[in-house]
Formats: C-alpha cells, sequence, structure tokens
C-alpha cells in the first residue's frame, strides 16, 4: 500500500511517512500534514505506541493499538481505498508491517471558522448560531436540539475526486421512508466528479429544469432545520458548506420564519398576509401601470390620467421599454449590492438609485411614475431572503409585463392563469407545490397564511407523514 500511495500521489511532500519499531516489527505511520495535527500525533499516536514494551504477533498487536491507542476514534480498514479516504480527511493511517491490519486514526486540524450569527436569515428572538463549513459541527448543533435516538443520520459520499460526505437526516417515527430512499437513490446515482458545496447538490437532485421555483429549501440556521425535522421533512447536510437542504417544501414554507413559532399568532398572522401582498406587488404593479396606460385609460380617473399625460410628456419610449430599462437598472444595482463588500455595496447600490432615477427623469428618459412602480416593484421583493424565490419572480414578472404591453388587463388575467397553471403542476418529491391550498389539507391550513395559536397546531402534514398527530410523549423510547 505505501508504494502504491506514493506512486498515485506524485510522491508528495506533503504527506509523511514515519517508520516505527516495536519490538522488532515495523509501524509505518502515514498522515497528510495540511489536514492533521502534529501536537495530536505526537502526543497520542506516537506517545501511545512508545508505551507498548511487550512483543505480539501481527494480531494481538493491532488488538493491543486498537483497544489502547489514545485517539479520539479509531476505525479499522482494509482495503486501499478506504486508507485513500481516510488520509484525505486528516486521519493518520498506522499500518502492520507484513499484515493486513491497518488503522486510521482522527487527529485532524482545527481548520474550520468559530460558530457565528447568520448572516442571511438575521432574527430578532430566535437562536443566534448557524451552521459552518465543518460536517461534525453542523451535524451537532442538530443533534442538541433533537436529543432523540430517533433522529437517524444516514451518509453518503459523492464526488469522484472530492468524495464529499453528506449526511441525509430524518426522523424515523414521522419521516416518509419512501422519500428517504428516493433522495439516496438521486444522490447515489450522480456521476459527477466533485460536489463543492451543498448549492450543487440541491440542483442536481432537484431536476432544476422542471420549474423555476425552488423545491429545495435552503438555510443556514439549525433550528429552521429541526423544526423542519418535526414536520416529517428531510435535511441534507453537505461537508464543506454552510448551508444545509431541507425537503420537501412547498411555496408556503418561504413565507415563514422560525420567529413565527415565538410570537403571538395574530402578529405573524400579519406578517404573512403581508408578505403575500408583497408577492404580488412584487408580480403585478409594473404590468398593472402599462396596461393602464397603454390599453384601459377609461379605468383609471380623468384628473389623475391628465396627471400620468403631463408626467410623460417628452418621454420617447412606450411604457414596456420604460420598465424594461428602469427594471435592468435596479437588477444591475442589486447585483453589484450583493457581490460588493458589506461596508460599501449598500453605499453604493442608494447612491446609484438616486443618482439614476434622478438623471433618468431630468433627461426625459423615463417619467416619474415609472420611476415610483420599480421602486415599489423592488421593495416588495425584498421580504424573501430565499434567492431563488426573488429570481422566479423576476422572470415571471416580464412575463406579466410583455403581456400587459400586448393584450392590456386581458393579458395580466392570461400570464395569471399560465402562472397559476405553472405551480399547480410543480410536485416536490410527490408533494404538490401549492400544498396546504391546492389540494387542500384543512389542518395544514392552520399554519398558512393564518397561523392558529401553537397548541393548535396538532397535525402534520399528512403528505409529509403517516405519523399525523402531534402529541407529548410522541416517541417510545427505551
Amino acid at each position: 500500500m505505501i508504494n502504491k500511495l506514493k506512486e498515485d500521489t506524485n510522491y508528495n511532500n506533503s504527506i509523511i511517512y514515519r517508520e516505527l519499531n516495536i519490538n522488532k516489527t515495523k509501524i509505518f505511520i502515514v498522515y497528510f500534514e495540511p489536514l492533521t495535527s502534529s501536537i495530536k500525533i505526537s502526543d497520542f499516536v506516537i506517545r501511545s505506541l512508545n508505551k507498548i514494551k511487550k512483543t505480539y504477533n501481527n494480531k494481538k498487536l493491532y488488538d493491543h493499538i486498537k483497544n489502547n491507542i489514545d485517539s479520539f476514534k479509531v476505525v479499522d480498514f482494509k482495503t486501499y481505498d478506504d486508507l485513500c479516504l481516510y488520509l484525505n480527511r486528516g486521519f493518520t493511517i498506522l499500518l502492520i508491517e507484513n499484515s493486513d491490519y491497518a488503522l486510521a486514526l482522527e487527529t485532524k486540524s482545527d481548520q474550520t471558522r468559530s460558530i457565528s450569527t447568520p448572516t442571511s436569515e438575521n432574527t430578532l428572538r430566535g437562536a443566534k448560531d448557524s451552521f459552518v463549513e465543518e460536517y461534525q459541527p453542523n451535524i451537532g448543533m442538530i443533534k442538541k436540539r433533537i436529543r432523540s435516538n430517533n433522529l437517524w443520520i444516514e451518509e453518503v459520499n459523492c464526488g469522484k475526486y472530492t468524495n464529499t460526505q453528506i449526511g441525509i437526516l430524518s426522523i424515523s417515527t414521522i419521516v416518509n421512508n419512501d422519500s428517504v430512499k428516493e433522495i439516496k437513490k438521486r444522490i447515489n446515482s450522480l456521476d459527477i466528479e466533485g460536489i463543492i458545496n451543498g448549492e450543487m447538490l440541491k440542483n442536481l437532485i432537484e431536476q432544476e429544469s422542471k420549474s423555476i421555483f425552488p423545491t429545495i429549501q435552503t438555510t443556514e440556521r439549525p433550528d429552521i432545520v429541526c423544526n423542519s425535522l418535526l414536520q416529517g421533512k428531510i435535511a441534507i447536510i453537505v461537508d464543506n458548506s454552510p448551508y444545509a437542504l431541507i425537503l420537501p417544501v412547498v411555496l408556503n414554507d418561504f413565507f415563514k420564519t422560525s420567529e413565527d413559532y415565538y410570537g403571538k399568532n395574530k402578529n405573524v398572522t400579519i406578517t404573512r398576509i403581508i408578505k403575500y401582498i408583497a408577492l404580488f406587488i412584487a408580480l403585478l404593479t409594473p404590468a398593472i401601470y402599462i396596461s393602464l396606460i397603454t390599453y384601459n385609460q377609461e379605468i383609471i380617473p380623468t384628473k389623475l390620467l391628465v396627471e400620468f399625460a403631463v408626467q410623460r410628456d417628452g418621454v420617447p419610449f412606450p411604457p414596456v421599454i420604460e420598465a424594461l430599462i428602469m427594471i435592468i437598472c435596479f437588477e444591475i444595482l442589486r447585483e453589484s449590492d450583493y457581490r460588493n463588500p458589506n461596508l460599501g455595496g449598500s453605499a453604493l447600490s442608494i447612491v446609484g438609485a438616486l443618482i439614476l432615477g434622478d438623471a433618468a427623469v431630468s433627461a426625459g428618459i423615463v417619467s416619474p411614475i415609472m420611476i415610483i412602480v420599480i421602486a415599489i416593484t423592488a421593495i416588495s421583493s425584498l421580504p424573501f431572503s430565499e434567492p431563488d424565490i426573488t429570481n422566479a419572480l423576476r422572470w415571471y414578472r416580464i412575463l406579466f409585463i410583455f403581456g400587459a404591453s400586448i393584450f392590456g388587463l386581458l393579458g395580466i388575467v392570461l400570464s395569471l392563469f399560465i402562472f397559476l397553471t405553472k405551480l399547480c403542476s410543480i410536485e416536490t418529491f410527490k408533494v404538490p407545490y401549492l400544498t396546504p391550498y391546492s389540494p387542500t389539507i384543512f389542518s395544514s391550513l392552520k399554519d398558512s397564511i393564518i397561523k392558529f395559536p401553537t397548541k393548535k397546531l396538532n397535525k402534520r402534514n399528512k403528505l409529509l407523514t403517516k405519523n399525523i398527530i402531534k402529541q407529548k410523549g410522541d416517541e417510545n423510547e427505551s
């Protein structure tokens, strides 16, 4: 194994090979220096081996080392592929001369950042910890919240070169086992060179070509993951990714936050209603303005119509071109805000919006009312923290604009029909995307637009699990 490893790694100087004699028996110690802690190797591995004084045959020596070595995690293996796997994960490899016995000792160095507060999903009263880029700490943050043996973690590796560790989490007494099998099947069927981030895995298993709306939720917050697991959903933790994947999800899930379960139900209901209103404002506002100005002017009161005509006097472009120009400008500013450092990004976008808007009106390129319409549209997109939702609204907003520019209000109605038909046709792991509205599930409606008191939320979605009833002591553990 040693000679083959040296050849396969092109005699990499970062892989350290040491020999240690224990009563005429050679022990080979192999580790990848950048991934391991020299202190752990010296204080635990080497020191433990130096304490061995008696003479053993290979089998007894192997058993003695395995049972007495000072290491946090000891794994035995026999294949060359396993050797490479553990070596590249920061384990120290022990090989006994002229035998098939081999051990992998966990001696990873601390290369991860400390647990910090969420950056993309802020909360006022919720938990302040967020996932990091290390697999085990992320699992630990979930396990410390769900202290049950029924929290099952099934691990798979994916990627020809990266061999990325992926954990599939579910609560065995709640989850639909067919969904777990389907997810494992999709992951195992992937033929890909590497998984660098959880988002890559998300795009590969959700069959992104069928819908521009997200069917898998991405979150950096452990409390959201735990709440989803208790609902019968499945979570996926990907090594080197600070985000977890939750599935299956429906459209209504993107209108909820973890804080909804900490506040008064009436206040939460108002917040959710505002979010749904914002959704339709972000979709329809430019299209409605274009249809009223272009085709359906009889609907506008006369005084207001005169004001619109005065403001549009001298503007060389039709309303649809105006709207597209300003939408493109806003999207460019938004992208620059995302990509620039936090210290200067917001200031840049605000100043850019003010200057561009004022200059465009002064130059007579667009009308003041169009600036107001696009600003309202942009603000209404902000309540949604999931980028895929915002991007999906962007595409359908353009559909509504073209429908309004061709057929007026009739075009908006036709576009709305297409929009709702598409939403109704989406399924995420056999769960309809508009659940609990279509099909209607009355028990789940208690936690949709209107939130009932927590004590009345006593049933799970029947499409997610057969264990519908929530109750204290739901799990019988020995």
